[in-house]
Formats: C-alpha cells, structure tokens, sequence
C-alpha cells in the first residue's frame, strides 16, 4: 500500500473511532484529509471497498492485540480471547461495530476467505476445542455468537462482565460436543 492509500485508511478509522460510519462519505473524508474526492476514488472504488480495506487492517490490529499464548491451552486462549474483546467493545465501540457489522463484510460472511486475521485467529482456536460433532463453522458460529452477544450486552449496559460465567458458557460449549 502506498503512503495516500494508509493516509485515506487511517482517516478513515480516526473517523470511525469519534462517529458512526454510516455518517461518513467520500466528500467528507476527502475535506478531512485535504484532498479532493475524485483523488479518493482512485485508491477505492467507492466507500464499500474502502470499508472493507479498513475493516482488513482493523482486523490485522485487533489479532495483533488479542494475541494468543502457545504455552495456554486453545480452551484457556478462547477464554483470555472473549475476556479481551469485552473489554475492547468497551473501549472502542464504534471501531467494534464498524469492524463486525459495515455491509462490506456481507460478501466475507457469505464466503469467509482468508483476508481478516481475526477470524483465523478464532477459527485456529476453534478447530483446537472442537470435539466433533458439528463442523468448524458451526462450532465457530456458536463460539462467536456468545462472545459477541455476551460483548454487545456488556456495551448496552445490560449485563457486566463475568469471567466465570464466560469460563462456564465456552466449558459447557466446548464440553457439549460430543463425537
């Protein structure tokens, strides 16, 4: 990537990170970077392909953040992973939101290729703790779709965050799948 291309992405990520997204067009991102809009299409398409090269690089971040110990167990890892992305949503809900629910992504879910390091990082879990039963993916649905739940209560206030009853919920997921 060149130097305007990362200048145009992470604008758009400190945008992000202080509004909602759906609030952002090329002519305001072109008038906060200083440059005109046409000069924005030509490193994007249009803001589809920009979202998803920031959701890209946002993803590469948060994996380098929840960064996983080979001396711990995949269980253990999973557990310290969901514990850390509580905590994130938290503390960058607008970067979280933008990063699981921009209508890029729809074609990444349909497919699930191999551009966002965060999902191999939870799937290379998965595939350590799943104990057969139901494929990967499914496992990975399950898995995913309590910690995200769980993050998303947490965020709207509705709940607090428990470590035992996350250690309990993946233990009863993971322990509930039998060959």
């Amino acid at each position: 990537m060149d130097n305007t291309q990362d200048k145009i992405i992470q604008a758009t990520i400190e945008w992000i990170q202080k509004d909602d997204y759906k609030k952002l067009s090329m002519r305001k991102l072109a008038a906060t970077i200083g440059m005109t809009t046409g000069a924005i299409y030509k490193y994007f398409q249009n803001k589809e392909a920009l979202f998803y090269q920031v959701s890209i690089v946002l993803s590469r971040r948060i994996s380098e953040e929840l960064t996983i110990d080979p001396k711990v167990s995949p269980q253990n890892n999973l557990l310290s992973l969901a514990e850390r992305f509580c905590v994130l949503i938290k503390k960058q809900p607008k970067l979280v939101n933008f990063l699981f629910f921009n209508p890029s992504l729809d074609e990444f879910y349909q497919h699930m290729n191999h551009d966002f390091k965060f999902y191999d990082l939870v799937m290379g879990l998965v595939q350590q703790v799943n104990q057969g039963g139901i494929s990967d993916q499914q496992f990975f649905t399950q898995i995913w779709s309590f910690i995200q739940g769980y993050s998303l209560l947490i965020l709207k206030g509705v709940a607090d965050y428990d470590s035992q009853l996350v250690e309990l919920t993946l233990a009863e997921m993971i322990g509930g799948i039998k060959k």
